[in-house]
């Protein structure tokens, strides 16, 4: 590293050999030019004086030896000063006079011979200037064959350069070298002064500064004393002074440093921290121990308007009298709190962390000195309002702050911790239920049906399977809206609920539909269970907006297994069709299906059979497009495709035939089908926008449908980035791990993904964990029944959903949109995309985007 002496004489040397260079340079230059416009005038002058030399001879008659001995005397004085001096006689004189032994004349003089005009003509080192010797009136008299101006001859005067120029040059270089060693030894003196006055205190600070070796001997570091002699040094060394001034006040000792790591890396929320808070809370106890002596951490939960619930953390198992203590404290401080006006509804849970030693008796003023909180105004996600600790702090303030960081960040880990807590058990619980009712929902439904049938196969026994359908309840849900339908959904289930045996099963099917299954049940067993039911139902009324006593009734449809089906599809297909029969010959009945009903129903089942297979085969199958639109634009930016079969007199929705294709395993033909269409007509349209196609799993792992999808995209110039699949759940997949793969591979060729009804089911999160989701489309049955009293439950799963993904990183699509409340509802919860009858029906038409 250089020193500052060797610094400044260094720069000097390097500056004074720049400014000498330049001057050497500019100089020279100034000198060559000025060398050169002398030499010009000078040439014309000698061509001037040679051309009046050689006039005034001839006009006094002397001979051409009398001139040439005049020239020649000219020629030896120009000599000297570096210019030779040629004259040349032209063709007019030699026809008169002949020709003399002269220089050959080059292409430049010959021009100006010619031209009768003057040349001069420059190099590096010479000047060269061509003269016309023009005939006057006088001349004529000799040269009779001659015209005024015409040129006789010609004037050749060079001169050389170099000399003077390289003359010029070493004059300033001998200048330059004598004062060079001038500014050098200035610096040396220059340096020598400055190095001693600066390194002096510069030494001094260095001494200082190497004493340091701990927050304490900063803050004693002292330089006030210091001076560097020259202002601008100051002036840099005043900034230092306060940056050290300023490391005085943020800095802070190691141990903390590391406790206050520690702690943070325990605040980073993950699965484990969500699943056991409590124990994560215990161990963040221990830490705040390694540093200062802590007794207990709190936390306190707002539950509901009235109820707040304290969750207490000792690190050794206290005494009854210090648990008093520190609750009569934790109260008295939220009494003066202005949240809290009462105080009945306080529910404390005392943890210990390390159980099996004693805390020492703690008094109450040094328990009230040492508890330190922090209170919100108001609840924060989680229900968390205030979180405390009991810590001595009275030996060193910093660690006070310490803990208020602590305290501070912990309230906002608590209260995440928390809420994630409870969304995850809700998805849980809800992901096999109703959320209107409670009831299973209709995917459990299916599982426990195909569950208990393989069952009652192995053990040779029967069940019954209900379908039951509440009538008109169409025309109340028209006539008194939707929050009253909810709330007489809600009491219609109840009874039913109740009316089961808690071994039985029962779900709500859809939106008025509910089926059960009966175990260990005959069809005399089934129908008492039944009868029940509508009995049950004759004592339910509910009031109506209007003062009407609504009351209900049901449609029940019974089949019994393995006397009137073998499988759970066919089951259900009976029950559901007697619910049909009982509603088409009056409403309210019950019936068990007959030997000709059976046959009528399969019957039924089998045209439709024809009705598929006729449509693959003359490819009637036909897409219709949902529009979806982005919720903060309101732009339409994707639409979802749906099946339909063209008949001669209607269009079959995908619900009169997809469960019937999938069982007779025709589905996949018809997905390919469809997506041709779609592509076709989407290449046709030049549409930019992304289109959802809906595709079983089992589809995707079929060996054949990867190049048919990248044969597809291909020929019609589809962008794979475009096209979303959506993972249906209406067939399972046992090797998950070969779905997998398939999904993989399909991303890579960069077609996206979304999970259809997500919340419905457990497949739902399993399919999240295991493939690259970018995606969910949250149940329509949510959507639609979250708005009013009575759907918390359902406003509470969406927030959780939409909570979930966008911490994922996946997009949100709402399902079953039907009006602008839930879209205003959903765009408050953060969700991205909007689907449904408000935001557009189902049409053949595709739009430009």
């Amino acid at each position: 590293m250089k020193g500052l002496k060797n610094f400044i004489v260094l720069g000097t040397i390097i500056g004074t050999v720049t400014m000498f260079s330049i001057v050497y340079l500019l100089v020279s230059y100034w000198h060559e030019d000025n060398v050169r416009t002398e030499a010009h005038d000078i040439s014309k002058n000698i061509a001037d004086t040679t051309s009046n030399t050689i006039f005034h001879v001839m006009k006094k008659g002397w001979s051409r030896n009398d001139v040439k001995d005049v020239l020649e005397t000219n020629r030896e004085l120009f000599k000297k000063a570096h210019y030779s001096v040629e004259v040349y006689r032209g063709e007019i004189v030699e026809k008169l006079y002949g020709r003399i032994k002269q220089p050959l004349m080059d292409k430049e003089a010959l021009e100006v011979l010619h031209s009768g005009d003057e040349k001069v003509l420059e190099t590096k080192n010479t000047i060269r200037y061509l003269y016309p010797l023009k005939a006057k009136t006088e001349c004529l008299e000799c040269h009779t064959n001659a015209g005024t101006a015409d040129v006789l001859g010609i004037i050749d005067v060079e001169n050389d350069l170099a000399p003077t120029i390289n003359a010029g040059k070493k004059r300033v270089s001998l200048i330059l070298l004598l004062i060079f060693p001038v500014p050098i030894f200035g610096a040396l003196i220059v340096s020598s002064i400055v190095s001693r006055k600066i390194t002096g205190s510069l030494n001094t600070l260095q001494k200082r500064v190497e004493s340091i070796n701990s927050v304490k001997d900063l803050k004693l570091l002292a330089m006030n004393d210091i001076d560097l002699a020259f202002r601008e040094f100051n002036a840099l060394f005043d900034g230092f002074k306060n940056t050290v001034q300023r490391l005085r006040d943020v800095a802070i000792d190691k141990d903390i440093l590391e406790f206050e790591i520690r702690l943070l890396e325990k605040f980073i929320i993950t699965s484990e921290l969500v699943k056991d808070w409590k124990d994560h809370i215990k161990h963040i106890l221990i830490e705040i121990n390694r540093i200062m002596e802590a007794y207990c951490l709190f936390s306190l939960f707002v539950m509901n308007d009235e109820t707040y619930d304290i969750e207490i953390f000792w690190r050794n198992t206290p005494s009854l009298n210090t648990r008093e203590t520190i609750e009569r404290i934790i109260r008295q401080k939220l009494m003066a709190h202005p949240y809290f006006r009462n105080l009945n509804g306080l529910n404390i849970v005392h943890n210990v962390v390390l159980p099996l030693s004693n805390l020492p008796e703690l008094n109450e003023d040094a328990l009230e000195m040492q508890t330190k909180t922090l209170m919100l105004d108001s609840p924060r996600i989680g229900g968390i309002i205030g979180i405390g600790v009991n810590v001595d702090l009275s030996f060193e303030p910093t660690r006070a702050l310490v803990i208020e960081g602590v305290l501070t960040t912990l309230l906002n880990v608590v209260g995440s911790v928390k809420a994630i807590y409870k969304y995850t058990k809700d998805l849980e619980y809800y992901a096999t239920r109703d959320p209107l009712t409670n009831l299973f929902n209709q995917r459990v439904f299916w599982e426990l049906l195909d569950y208990e049938t393989e069952r009652a196969r192995r053990h040779n026994y029967k069940f019954s399977v209900l379908v039951i359908d509440i009538d008109n309840f169409k025309v109340i849900n028209d006539i008194y809206g939707h929050i009253f339908g909810d709330k007489f959904l809600q009491g219609v289930s109840a009874i039913i609920r109740n009316i089961f045996r808690k071994e039985d099963m029962v779900a709500r099917y859809g939106g008025d539909e509910f089926a059960g299954v009966i175990l260990d049940s005959d069809e005399e067993n089934a129908y008492l269970v039944a009868k029940r039911i509508k009995e049950g139902l004759k004592e339910f009324s509910l009031k109506a907006p209007d003062g009407v006593a609504v009351k209900a009734t049901v449609s029940i449809g019974i089949a019994v297994f393995p006397s009137h089906a073998g499988s759970p599809k066919d089951l259900f297909l009976l029950a559901d069709s007697m619910v049909g029969s009982a509603k088409s010959s009056g409403k309210d009945r019950i019936l068990i299906p007959s030997t000709e009903d059976i046959a009528d129903v399969f019957k039924h089942v089998s045209e439709k059979n024809i009705i598929i297979m006729s449509a693959i085969e003359e490819k009637k199958i036909i897409p219709y497009f949902q529009p979806i639109m982005n919720v903060k634009t309101k732009q339409i930016e994707a639409y979802e495709t749906l099946m339909r079969i063209e008949l001669d007199d209607k269009i079959m929705s995908a619900a009169e035939f997809v469960e019937l294709a999938t069982d007779i395993g025709v589905i996949n033909k018809m997905d390919t089908i469809l997506m041709e269409k779609v592509f076709e007509k989407a290449s046709e349209m030049n549409y930019t926008g992304n289109l959802f196609l809906n595709i079983s799993p089992k589809a995707l792992i079929f060996s054949e449908f990867l190049p048919n999808i990248r044969s597809m995209v291909k020929n019609y110039r589809i962008n794979p980035a475009r096209i979303v699949f959506e993972i249906t759940e209406r067939d399972t997949v046992r090797n998950l791990s070969l779905l997998e793969k398939f999904v993989l591979d399909l991303k890579f060729e960069g077609f996206k993904f979304a999970i259809d009804d997500f919340g419905s089911g457990f497949s739902s999160f399993q399919y999240i964990k295991l493939f690259p989701i970018d995606f969910v489309k949250v149940e329509g049955d949510f959507i639609r029944s979250m708005i009013g009293s009575g759907n918390e439950v359902n406003m509470a799963i969406v927030n959780s959903i939409s909570t979930f993904t966008a911490q994922v990183g996946i997009k949100t699509i709402a399902e079953y949109v039907e009006d602008e409340e839930i879209l205003k509802t959903i765009g408050l919860m953060g969700i991205d995309y909007a689907q449904g009858y408000h935001i557009g029906k189902p049409a053949p038409e595709l739009k430009h985007i």
